[in-house]
């Protein structure tokens, strides 16, 4: 059974009634996996050329994505979910002095960006130093198997703002209006058993609810997100505006001069 909250977006989008059968299903879950070799291929390509130019050890390697895809776990497709089909992404880490291994350090894509400073040594800006994320390099030098990292959804198909906290083995989400979740991610990695109704998961869940608003204000961040959503659409020609342009899958292109 699909949280409420899922099953409002689910609702929404009709992804898996678009599909329509289970050969299209399958060509779907296939052209993903296609499109992960075809770039595996790339990444190797790039590596074979820093290879045959003498580069490879003095450049460093960063390779990610910005989401995954749900590819029909709990009837779902594309993204805009917190379950790990959409959320976990690949990081891979390579250069000089940074350790052979997986790491078990919860890591994000705001850790790029001090990542990219740390590389060039650039001191950091007051300003830079604000912003949330780590350097790769300092966390694949001395890991940090309790940091915890946040994700959330506001966009399409989303009745009220979600918010996923991970931390440690715990994964933690919490939907504004909703019941939150938890997943033990060693014990159930593909998230199929929330925990967050069991009795001797309450100090975790509150835990991961304390570090979780000790980052952000789920209420407020909703809040302000719909306010922002109410003034674009406001600005654009109003509700029915809108509604008479349907789903639209990206930005519009800016017209020209």
């Amino acid at each position: 059974r699909r949280h409420p909250w899922v099953e409002r977006q689910a609702q929404f989008n009709q992804l898996d009634a678009q599909l329509g059968n289970d050969a299209r299903r399958r060509l779907a879950i296939a052209s993903y996996f296609g499109l992960v070799s075809f770039l595996d291929e790339q990444l190797g390509r790039v590596l074979g050329a820093l290879g045959a130019l003498g580069l490879r050890d003095e450049t460093l390697v960063i390779y990610t994505s910005d989401h995954g895809d749900n590819l029909g776990a709990r009837g779902m497709w594309n993204k805009s979910l917190l379950y790990r089909e959409s959320t976990a992404v690949p990081l891979v880490l390579a250069g000089t002095d940074i350790p052979r291994g997986r790491s078990a350090t919860n890591t994000s894509l705001v850790d790029i960006f001090p990542t990219v400073l740390d590389a060039f040594g650039v001191a950091p800006s007051a300003t830079d130093k604000a912003l949330p994320g780590s350097s790769l390099l300092q966390l694949a030098a001395a890991p940090e198997q309790a940091r915890s990292i946040l994700s959330e959804y506001h966009a399409v198909g989303s009745v009220s703002g979600a918010f996923m906290l991970a931390h440690g083995r715990f994964k933690y989400h919490h939907y504004v209006g909703y019941p939150p979740e938890l997943f033990d991610l060693q014990d159930d990695p593909q998230e199929e058993h929330d925990l967050a109704d069991s009795p001797a998961h309450q100090p975790v869940l509150r835990d991961c609810e304390q570090r979780l608003r000790a980052i952000v204000d789920p209420q407020q961040a909703d809040r302000q997100a719909k306010d922002d959503q109410n003034a674009l659409v406001a600005r654009l020609g109003g509700r029915d505006a809108a509604l008479r342009q349907g789903k639209i899958g990206a930005s519009p292109v800016p017209a020209g001069p």
